[in-house]
Protein backbone atom coordinates (compact mmCIF):
# COMPACT_ATOMS: atom_id res chain seq x y z
CA UNK A 1 0.00 0.00 0.00
CA UNK A 2 2.43 2.49 0.86
CA UNK A 3 4.97 1.62 -2.24
CA UNK A 4 2.17 2.67 -4.48
CA UNK A 5 2.16 6.33 -2.82
CA UNK A 6 4.67 8.55 -4.54
CA UNK A 7 7.56 10.08 -2.70
CA UNK A 8 6.90 13.40 -3.65
CA UNK A 9 3.09 12.97 -1.96
CA UNK A 10 5.02 12.46 0.97
CA UNK A 11 6.49 16.19 0.82
CA UNK A 12 3.20 17.66 -0.84
CA UNK A 13 0.56 16.83 1.88
CA UNK A 14 2.60 18.56 4.70
CA UNK A 15 2.95 21.81 2.97
CA UNK A 16 -0.42 21.97 2.09
CA UNK A 17 -1.29 21.92 6.02
CA UNK A 18 0.73 24.45 6.62
CA UNK A 19 -0.40 26.87 4.19
CA UNK A 20 -3.60 25.73 5.48
CA UNK A 21 -2.59 26.31 8.99
CA UNK A 22 -0.77 29.96 8.44
CA UNK A 23 -3.73 31.03 5.97
CA UNK A 24 -6.62 30.27 8.93
CA UNK A 25 -3.42 32.33 10.97
CA UNK A 26 -3.89 35.74 8.88
CA UNK A 27 -7.90 35.39 8.51
CA UNK A 28 -8.23 35.09 12.11
CA UNK A 29 -5.60 37.73 13.03
CA UNK A 30 -7.21 40.48 10.76
CA UNK A 31 -10.99 39.72 11.74
CA UNK A 32 -9.89 40.18 15.53
CA UNK A 33 -7.84 43.66 14.48
CA UNK A 34 -10.78 44.84 12.79
CA UNK A 35 -13.51 43.74 15.52
CA UNK A 36 -10.96 45.18 18.20
CA UNK A 37 -10.48 48.21 16.30
CA UNK A 38 -14.60 48.67 16.18
CA UNK A 39 -14.63 48.13 19.72
CA UNK A 40 -12.31 51.20 20.62
CA UNK A 41 -15.21 53.36 19.34
CA UNK A 42 -17.73 52.56 21.73
CA UNK A 43 -16.26 53.13 24.78
CA UNK A 44 -16.49 51.91 27.89
CA UNK A 45 -16.99 48.19 26.28
CA UNK A 46 -13.39 48.85 24.13
CA UNK A 47 -10.94 46.40 23.84
CA UNK A 48 -9.90 44.66 26.96
CA UNK A 49 -6.01 44.58 28.41
CA UNK A 50 -4.25 45.78 25.29
CA UNK A 51 -4.58 47.59 22.22
CA UNK A 52 -6.01 45.97 19.06
CA UNK A 53 -2.89 45.42 17.01
CA UNK A 54 -1.61 43.22 20.08
CA UNK A 55 -4.93 41.42 19.67
CA UNK A 56 -4.26 41.11 15.79
CA UNK A 57 -0.20 39.87 16.11
CA UNK A 58 -1.57 37.57 19.28
CA UNK A 59 -3.49 35.74 17.18
CA UNK A 60 -1.21 35.50 14.04
CA UNK A 61 0.93 34.24 16.47
CA UNK A 62 -1.61 31.65 18.53
CA UNK A 63 -4.46 31.55 16.07
CA UNK A 64 -7.82 30.13 17.11
CA UNK A 65 -6.79 29.53 20.71
CA UNK A 66 -6.45 33.27 20.67
CA UNK A 67 -9.13 34.60 18.65
CA UNK A 68 -11.20 31.72 21.34
CA UNK A 69 -9.69 33.92 24.42
CA UNK A 70 -10.20 37.24 22.35
CA UNK A 71 -13.97 36.34 21.91
CA UNK A 72 -14.64 35.16 25.20
CA UNK A 73 -13.17 38.68 26.70
CA UNK A 74 -15.18 40.76 24.29
CA UNK A 75 -18.51 39.12 23.07
CA UNK A 76 -19.34 36.27 25.36
CA UNK A 77 -22.54 35.95 28.06
CA UNK A 78 -19.39 35.73 30.77
CA UNK A 79 -18.28 39.24 30.33
CA UNK A 80 -19.55 42.17 32.35
CA UNK A 81 -20.87 45.04 30.49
Amino acid sequence: MLNSIPIEWYTFGPLILLASNGLIHLLFGVAVYFDARSQDKYPPTGSIFVKPIIWGVATLVGGVFVAAVYWLMHHSTLRKV
